[in-house]
C-alpha cells in the first residue's frame, strides 16, 4: 500500500513537467526509459500514459486516493494552480525502486523517468515557484554534463535532471539519481535477473512490471500452503491492460519446477473452493477467468474481465452485494 501511495504521488508531481517543447541539448548522452534505471533497482514499473491515463479502473483508483490522503489531493491542487497541466504531453512513465539499506522491505530508493514532450526550462520554473512560495529552494548545479537540480520544501527534499531531451529523471536519493546519469553505466538490462524477469513481461503492453518478490511474501506463501512449496517466488512480471475493463498476465518465478507445479496444484484447489463462494456474491465469472499454468520454474496467471464484469466485482466487494449487479457503471 505504501509503494502504491508513492507511486501515485510520483505519477501527479510529473504533471507537473508538460509544457512547452524546448529543447534542451546537452553533451552527454541521452538516457531514455529502462536506459535510465541503474542496475541495482529490484523493481521496474512502465506506463504507457496515453493508453492508460483515461482507463476507468485507473481514474478510479487515483480518485480513491485523493479523497482517503486530504495532504496529496491539496498538492495536487497546488500543482494544478501553479503549473500549466496536461498529461497528455507524457508518452512513458518508468518507475524504478532500488534495494532497501536496512531490514525494513519497501524503503529502497525510488526512481522516476518521465519521457514526452517536456521542457526542462518549464519544469525547473514550475518547481522553483512552488517551493518558493514557502522557505524551500531551488538550486542548480553542473554534473557530468547535465544540469541537476534540487528542491528542497521542508522535510521534502527531490533531485531532477533531464537525461534527454525529452526525458525528465527524478528522486528522492541523489545517489540513486547520480546511477541513472551516469554514462557509461551499468543499467537495468546489464543486470541479468533483472533482464530475465523483464523479458517475461509483456512489453507492448500499456502497463506492465518486473521485480524482486519481497521476502515476507514469500515466506508468507510459504505458510499459506502450509508447506507445499519449499519457498515463495523469487521474482515476479506482469502486464496489464485497463482500456476496457481489466486484462491481466502474471508470471511468478518459483525456486524450481516442482515448486511451480505445485504451487498451480494448490491455486486451481483454492481456485474450486473460491468460485463456490463467489456465486453468492454474483462474482463467480471473475473467478472462473482466471486461468493457471505452469511452465519449468514459473508460474503463470492470466484474467480478463470486460468492463461490465469488473463494475460487479466492484459493486461487490464495495458491499454493493448482487442488488448492485445490474446498476449501470458508475462515473
Amino acid at each position: 500500500m505504501k509503494q502504491t501511495a508513492l507511486l501515485a504521488r510520483a505519477a501527479l508531481l510529473l504533471a507537473i513537467t508538460a509544457g512547452c517543447s524546448k529543447k534542451n541539448k546537452g553533451p552527454a548522452p541521452a538516457l531514455q526509459g529502462l536506459a535510465a534505471v541503474p542496475a541495482s533497482a529490484e523493481v521496474v514499473v512502465v506506463a504507457d500514459v496515453p493508453r492508460v491515463i483515461d482507463a476507468p479502473l485507473v481514474q478510479r483508483a487515483v480518485d480513491q486516493l485523493l479523497a482517503h490522503d486530504p495532504d496529496l489531493a491539496t498538492r495536487w491542487q497546488k500543482l494544478h494552480d501553479t503549473c500549466k497541466l496536461d498529461v497528455g504531453q507524457l508518452s512513458h512513465i518508468t518507475l524504478a525502486l532500488g534495494p532497501h539499506p536496512g531490514p525494513q522491505p519497501g524503503t529502497g530508493p525510488v526512481l522516476l523517468v518521465a519521457t514526452g514532450k517536456l521542457s526542462e526550462t518549464e519544469l525547473a520554473t514550475c518547481v522553483r515557484n512552488m517551493v518558493g512560495q514557502g522557505s524551500g529552494s531551488v538550486v542548480a548545479q553542473d554534473w557530468n554534463g547535465r544540469t541537476l537540480y534540487e528542491a528542497k520544501e521542508g522535510n521534502r527534499l527531490m533531485y531532477f535532471a533531464f537525461s534527454a531531451p525529452d526525458t525528465v529523471v527524478m528522486g528522492s536519493n541523489e545517489q540513486f539519481v547520480h546511477e541513472a546519469l551516469t554514462t557509461p553505466g551499468k543499467k537495468a538490462l546489464d543486470n541479468p535477473d533483472l533482464k530475465r524477469w523483464i523479458e517475461l513481461a509483456d512489453q507492448k503492453a500499456p502497463l506492465w512490471a518486473a521485480g524482486k518478490v519481497d521476502d515476507r511474501v514469500k515466506q508468507g506463501l510459504v505458510r499459506v500452503t502450509a508447506g507445499q512449496i519449499s519457498a515463495g517466488p523469487t521474482a515476479i512480471a506482469m502486464s496489464g491492460d485497463l482500456a476496457k475493463g481489466i486484462k491481466l498476465d502474471m508470471t511468478l518465478v518459483m525456486a524450481n519446477p516442482t515448486d511451480a507445479k505445485a504451487l498451480e496444484s494448490f491455486v486451481k484447489a483454492q481456485q474450486g473452493l473460491l468460485g463456490y463462494a463467489a456465486q453468492a456474491k454474483g462474482m463467480g465469472k471473475a473467478v472462473d477467468a482466471i486461468q493457471v499454468s505452469s511452465s519449468g520454474d514459473t508460474l503463470k496467471l492470466h484474467a480478463e474481465l470486460s468492463t461490465e464484469d469488473l463494475n460487479r466485482l466492484v459493486s461487490a466487494l464495495d458491499g454493493g452485494g448482487s442488488a448492485a449487479q445490474d446498476s449501470p457503471p458508475s462515473q
